[in-house]
């Protein structure tokens, strides 16, 4: 017979039925009956089961593993109780067993201030969440499952929520293993690896209960449909976030094909000119930009890549910083440094905090980045989005110096999670600019200097000062590291 046909799971007990429920249920018709210790402590088996049989004149544990009998409860002392325990009331010496509750709960306080210390040392709150729950779902498993298969309603929440939850573990195992392996994620490689294990192991331990209760309803066929077409509909009504998570997923492969299609041009391309001449081929380059070396008229291009990898943002002008560098530039005065950034409205967009989201790609990076598009902001008949975060702000100011002649580098300062960008003055030596957007109300001018020195504080101070408006902003912590690159790499 199936386990969801029996009568106990449908809820249909036999009279003779020795279960939690019916136990209490006979127990409580039995306090009606005229007999003072109708219930007691069982001194064999130390639980309140022992009680006393109105019909057959007799006490009876109705523990399924002790099943002791005996006229008194004196016999029954005397022959498997203690002599220092009294089983009256009054007397005993016994103590009550711990409520299942009260279990529950100290199991969860205790794993979640444990994973809560972790987190704390690691800075990652990944442990907390894992211990907490685990500990809620193994305590719903050993001390409340007869609940969840009395009441159906209940049953049915604890599989949905089951089935939510290793859903969610797999796509943090996805999530920490881009990262843990792109060496992106902000913990050292042990703490990542020690990390990205546990996930594991809550996936495997997770996945057991699943199929424990595999009987249950709803399935995880139902529930992976129910949530993709939910953030379906939330994606192309504009819900956040699920509507950005479209966009770029449209959005690479939109730039997939598009760089695929652009490949196999610049192969053709590259094959039909390999019996012309020199000059004719270095005029057929000038067509759009090239591939391999990023070149285009007086321009070439370059991506910001680090020891720690290729730097992305949020999409100002593609998936990756792209910096857009001028042939013909030189190093500007401080004069002339003032005068373009008074003139440039890069400062003018608003700082928005996007949570960051690491992308997996396949090739190289290069062959990520849109150069029709690229091509088009050179030639100004396109523009870049606009920033959002630091590093698109950075990105933005480098690019509009670089097309009005001034030569600045891009700075990533990895200990302070922040990009800024850097002048060389023929009169003041080196200068740090910070453009980065107001988050919210604040001056019309976001043009900031910055003396950068490894060990020391990061306080931007405002060039042009407006009233009402403090010109020093807050102290962003110690500079502990300093990244600079001019162009940037390509291939």
């Amino acid at each position: 017979m199936p386990f969801s046909d029996r009568d106990y799971v449908r809820g249909q007990h036999p009279p003779s039925c020795t279960c939690v429920d019916c136990t209490e249920k006979r127990l409580k018709r039995l306090k009606k009956e005229a007999h003072p210790n109708y219930v007691s402590y069982c001194p064999k088996c130390r639980q309140k089961s022992l009680w006393y049989n109105v019909k057959e004149q007799k006490y009876e544990c109705l523990n399924l593993k002790c099943k002791i009998t005996g006229s008194s409860p004196n016999e029954i002392e005397t022959k498997y109780g203690d002599n220092k325990a009294n089983i009256n009331k009054t007397t005993t010496i016994i103590k009550a067993p711990i409520s299942k509750w009260l279990k529950a709960l100290l199991l969860i306080f205790t794993l979640s201030l444990i994973g809560l210390v972790i987190s704390i040392l690691v800075e990652n709150f990944i442990p907390l969440w894992i211990l907490f729950g685990f500990s809620c779902i193994f305590s719903v498993e050993k001390y409340f499952n007869y609940y969840t298969m009395k009441y159906k309603s209940l049953g049915k929440l604890y599989r949905l929520v089951l089935n939510l939850c290793i859903l969610s573990v797999l796509g943090l195992i996805i999530w920490s293993g881009i990262e843990l392996f792109s060496q992106k994620l902000n913990l050292s490689a042990l703490t990542g690896s020690l990390i990205f294990l546990a996930e594991i192991v809550l996936f495997i331990w997770l996945w057991k209960i699943v199929l424990k209760n595999n009987w249950r309803w709803p399935s995880m066929k139902l529930t992976i449909t129910c949530v993709v077409v939910l953030f379906v509909v939330f994606a192309f009504a504009g819900v956040e976030p699920m509507s950005t998570y479209k966009n770029r997923a449209l959005e690479f492969f939109s730039s997939s094909y598009s760089q695929i299609t652009e490949y196999i041009q610049s192969d053709k391309s590259t094959l039909s000119q390999s019996t012309t001449t020199k000059a004719t081929s270095t005029a057929s380059t000038l067509t759009g930009i090239e591939f391999k070396t990023g070149i285009y008229k007086d321009y070439f291009l370059g991506l910001v890549k680090t020891p720690d990898g290729v730097v992305s943002g949020s999409g100002c002008y593609g998936e990756f910083i792209v910096l857009i560098n001028n042939k013909n530039v030189k190093d500007p005065t401080y004069a002339e440094l003032l005068a373009f950034l008074e003139s440039d409205n890069t400062d003018e967009y608003g700082y928005v905090r996007t949570p960051y989201s690491a992308s997996l790609y396949f090739g190289s990076a290069e062959s990520k980045i849109q150069l029709h598009w690229i091509q088009g902001i050179i030639n100004r008949t396109q523009g870049p989005l606009a920033p959002k975060i630091c590093a698109d702000f950075a990105e933005r100011l480098h690019n509009n110096a670089e097309r009005a002649g001034i030569r600045c580098g891009y700075v990533i300062i990895d200990s302070l999670n922040h990009a800024i960008n850097v002048f060389n003055t023929t009169d003041k030596g080196l200068i740090y600019i910070d453009d980065t957007g107001n988050s919210g109300y604040g001056p019309s001018n976001c043009d900031k200097i910055v003396d950068v020195q490894i060990g020391k504080h990061y306080i931007p101070i405002s060039l042009f000062p407006e009233v009402g408006w403090n010109s020093t902003y807050n102290d962003m912590g110690v500079v502990e590291d300093i990244f600079i690159t001019w162009d940037g790499e390509w291939n």
